[in-house]
């Protein structure tokens, strides 16, 4: 077992209406802030209801709603450059994963009156202090969350960068599980297997410990009877409150353990084609079962039972198959798209995402060693 070397400074606030702390936590942190958000949420009334929060206690803010789907790195520079000229002290992120990440990008940049993306995207560290940030998540998994990394789609050529910032950059993560509710049926259903992806992997990845098995496997028992229900019961509070608290395992988790092949294409495939970040988890799901099945077959064969498969009567070589059947059989119950040519993406365009997805750190822990060939097997597989 590898050693766990574990702190996590952030402070967490978890539970129903506790986006109503907002204005109370920027104040400790500084006088201004900036709220980084994607204009689709006005619809559900979620940046108005925050923007109330900070007006009611006289909190001066400045909301950038430019985060859109095919958001990238320019995004970024686009919010700096608008956070340094108001002198803002806290940047505030409203979103899901890319506008997180873009709005803790913010912050890491902000603090410096010079610098841009391309810099850190390229392998510059930054060498001065971030502007506090604050992480207000409205779907149930951000796997970054508790950690200094970000997902960054680079401008330049529309690939997918994971970064690290400033040593504790995020200060507070506020997680109400009632800002999830503006998310879709099918979407919120997808997040939830997105987030069962994130725990599988961190389960099977080499930098497993005894601390993260704790979170996944809990977070395992709840997130996989919640997929479907997430498509069913859109409205249902104590639905969205056990994914939310999946997610927050997910995120603890993964502050001691690493994502892997999976989550690796699906931001690679998301970043150059567009595709849902969700949707390509669910498609390649049981490929990284399927992966990981002769290395670590006694775990997925915990797998299967977490999802609650019988596998009391069950062969030892039977028994992770029954986690992979399992896991086709959720999806197709949700009537979800099976295969990555339904995103009306050419196979030869996929070359570049294995090379993309092979050059992320998160595939040095894989449960065996894996090449860009080995890659573009599994996206073959997958298409």
């Amino acid at each position: 077992m590898p050693d766990v070397l574990f702190h996590v400074p952030t402070r967490v606030i978890f539970g129903l209406d506790t986006v109503n702390r907002i204005a109370q936590v920027v104040a400790e942190l500084g006088e201004r802030a900036f709220l980084v958000t994607e204009a689709i949420l006005y619809e559900g009334k979620v940046i108005s209801r925050v923007q109330e929060l900070l007006d009611k206690k006289g909190v001066p803010h400045i909301v950038f709603d430019e985060v859109v789907p095919n958001a990238t790195s320019k995004t970024v520079d686009e919010g700096v450059a608008l956070a340094r000229g108001s002198h803002t002290g806290v940047v505030i992120g409203l979103g899901g994963v890319r506008t997180l990440s873009i709005a803790k990008s913010i912050a890491m940049t902000a603090g410096s009156p010079e610098g841009d993306m391309d810099d850190y995207l390229s392998g510059v560290q930054p060498q001065h202090p971030p502007l506090a940030y604050i992480a207000l998540p409205t779907t149930c998994r951000d796997p970054f969350l508790l950690t200094d990394e970000y997902l960054v789609s680079d401008a330049r050529d529309r690939s997918a960068r994971i970064g690290r910032a400033q040593k504790g950059i995020t200060k507070v993560v506020i997680v109400d599980p009632k800002l999830s509710l503006t998310l879709p049926a099918k979407y919120t259903a997808t997040t939830i297997l997105d987030t069962l992806l994130a725990c599988i992997e961190g389960y099977l990845s080499n930098r497993a410990n005894f601390l993260s098995d704790t979170c996944f496997t809990r977070a395992i028992e709840l997130a996989a009877p919640l997929a479907r229900e997430g498509s069913q019961n859109v409205d249902d509070l104590r639905m969205r409150s056990n994914a939310s608290a999946a997610g927050l395992l997910a995120a603890l988790g993964l502050t001691t353990s690493k994502l892997g092949i999976g989550s690796a294409l699906a931001y690679a495939v998301n970043a150059r084609f567009l595709a849902p970040k969700s949707w390509v988890s669910t498609i390649l799901l049981p490929y990284v079962l399927e992966f990981s099945i002769n290395v670590r077959g006694d775990r997925i064969a915990n797998i299967a039972r977490l999802l609650g498969e019988d596998v009391s009567d069950a062969a030892p070589v039977e028994a992770p198959q029954r986690a992979i059947e399992a896991v086709r059989r959720l999806v197709a119950t949700l009537n979800l798209p099976s295969r990555l040519r339904e995103f009306d993406i050419g196979l030869d365009e996929m070359i570049e995402v294995a090379g993309t997805a092979r050059s992320f750190d998160m595939m040095n822990y894989l449960p065996r060693v894996v090449s860009t060939e080995d890659i573009y097997e599994m996206i073959k597989a997958a298409y």
